[in-house]
């Protein structure tokens, strides 16, 4: 059930309003785990270094992942195939950063029915991402949404968007024409019989 604005150039399938309030109530809940991990950790001290790691795992992991999600969404209807597998992707890799900083398992640790060797984790969310951003790219070309690589300003445009003969600049989907009514009689002809 796409939200497209009518009569506009959003390529999207959700409003930019929905797109903006997803985007800012990300934003914030980043913001507000990683305060809420700044405040454990002034209280807590060096008691409270695993809960603050997790806190700031899921500051930055949860909302990207979520977003992903959401973004692939707005793209197609099947983009949260794309927005899954790169979040997930994103989590592993957290998972190995975090591991290395915070000193959270050991190799060879079991991890629930899984055995943590860190350099198996880092190749399963780097492969993550990067097929979760070639399926991203694919959802966005079917979907004729613009894409540049490079940026906008002075990238190569890639999407399948028609083009008009200024540089880079994308040409909205034409209007339909309205079909012309049929002709017969009249309202006042109709009332009056």
């Amino acid at each position: 059930m796409p939200n497209r604005e009518p009569s506009s150039t959003n390529p999207y399938r959700m409003s930019r309003r929905r797109i903006s309030t997803l985007s800012g109530a990300l934003i914030g809940s980043l913001v507000l785990l990683v305060g809420v991990a700044l405040i454990g950790a002034a209280i807590g001290g060096d008691d409270a270094e695993s809960w603050v790691a997790i806190v700031l795992y899921v500051a930055f992991g949860l909302p990207l992942a979520v977003g992903a999600v959401f973004g692939g969404l707005a793209i197609s209807r099947w983009g949260w195939i794309a927005g899954t597998v790169f979040g997930l992707g994103w989590l592993t890799i957290l998972v190995v950063v975090f591991d290395n900083g915070f000193g959270l398992f050991t190799d060879g640790e079991a991890v629930g029915p899984v055995v943590f060797d860190n350099a198996i984790w880092q190749i399963i969310g780097v492969a993550g991402l990067v097929v979760g951003g070639a399926l991203f790219f694919v959802a966005g070309w079917l979907s004729k949404v613009p894409m540049w690589i490079g940026g906008p300003a002075g990238g190569v445009d890639v999407s399948r968007r028609k083009r008009s003969g200024e540089g880079n600049a994308v040409v909205p989907p034409a209007k339909r024409k309205s079909r012309p009514k049929p002709k017969g009689r009249s309202k006042q002809q109709r009332r009056r019989r």
